[in-house]
């Protein structure tokens, strides 16, 4: 996980509650070609997912709802951000 004393910009502009998740509605097929679905898994086409990123783009984990990866990032002590 990235520090934020790494991102004095992000303390001065006021997103000092914890590191920032980022939260990117994904199409199930994209989200299957970048490896974030395991194998075997089945969803219905055409389905979004909502992937929580890290700071540094790496997967923290994927909900089926937006609200639910906003509420796993702030559980986490995380500041959820979306991303369009």
């Amino acid at each position: 996980m990235t520090d934020l004393e790494d991102f004095p910009e992000i303390e001065e502009n006021g997103f000092d509650q914890g590191p920032i998740a980022y939260i990117k509605p994904t199409g199930s097929e994209e989200a299957r070609r970048l490896g974030i679905i395991p194998p075997g898994i089945q969803l219905p086409a055409g389905a979004t997912l909502y992937v929580l990123h890290a700071m540094d783009g790496s997967v923290l984990g994927y909900m089926d709802s937006w609200d639910g990866a906003y509420g796993a990032a702030v559980q986490n002590e995380m500041t959820p951000v979306a991303v369009h």
